[in-house]
């Protein structure tokens, strides 16, 4: 009876001590010494890494869950014009115009600091009565992307070095303003991308 309750003692705290850590307990005959861990150990499941994997890991994300600035390309092709400027809101945003006379469109786009496209949409120009020659119709093809204005054209003047939208003005001296918005987006705290022109 005695050497039943030993076992049975035994046995619970070696499930006991297997729930609460994990690992196996070899039951032992009393008296005998503690067993020493096996000279080589089990080959284990994980995959190894070397130490440049670790070392490169770590650097990708450090903890830190703050965005990375990524390059933007702000570039244009021959034909084609582009017009932009930097919006002081809540959060700052690049208003992007881009001109192509061959198709007789324009391409709009709002531009957040991390460099996505927030807003896009491509109207087609027509001259404008009484411009002499800088005025334009722009109608949209689909549905407005210009923020509170749902209407389906806008009117543009548009010259070598600026684009007016109602009382808005986009420069083509974009490095200019994409400097601008660059500090505007570091002064709000937010990430700003790398724009190549």
């Amino acid at each position: 009876m005695k050497t039943t309750k030993i076992t049975t003692t035994a046995a619970s705290l070696a499930l006991a001590a297997f729930v609460l850590t994990g690992c196996v307990v070899e039951n032992v005959p009393a008296g005998a010494q503690d067993p020493q861990p096996p000279a080589t150990s089990a080959p284990s499941s994980a995959p190894e890494t070397s130490a440049e994997e670790d070392t490169s890991e770590r650097t990708e994300n450090d903890g830190n869950d703050e965005p990375t600035a990524e390059t933007t390309d702000l570039g244009v092709e021959d034909g084609q014009t582009q017009y932009v400027r930097a919006i002081q809101n809540f959060s700052p945003t690049l208003e992007r115009w881009v001109l192509d006379e061959d198709a007789d469109e324009v391409t709009y786009s709002i531009i957040n600091c991390l460099g996505q496209a927030e807003s896009e949409g491509v109207a087609n120009l027509e001259p404008a009565e009484g411009g002499e020659g800088t005025a334009y119709e722009a109608t949209w093809i689909g549905k407005s992307p210009l923020e509170n204005v749902a209407a389906e054209s806008v009117r543009l003047e548009i010259t070598d070095d600026t684009l007016t939208n109602f009382s808005d003005v986009a420069t083509s001296r974009t490095e200019i303003e994409a400097g601008n918005f660059s500090r505007m987006c570091v002064d709000a705290g937010e990430t700003a991308a790398d724009f190549v022109f």
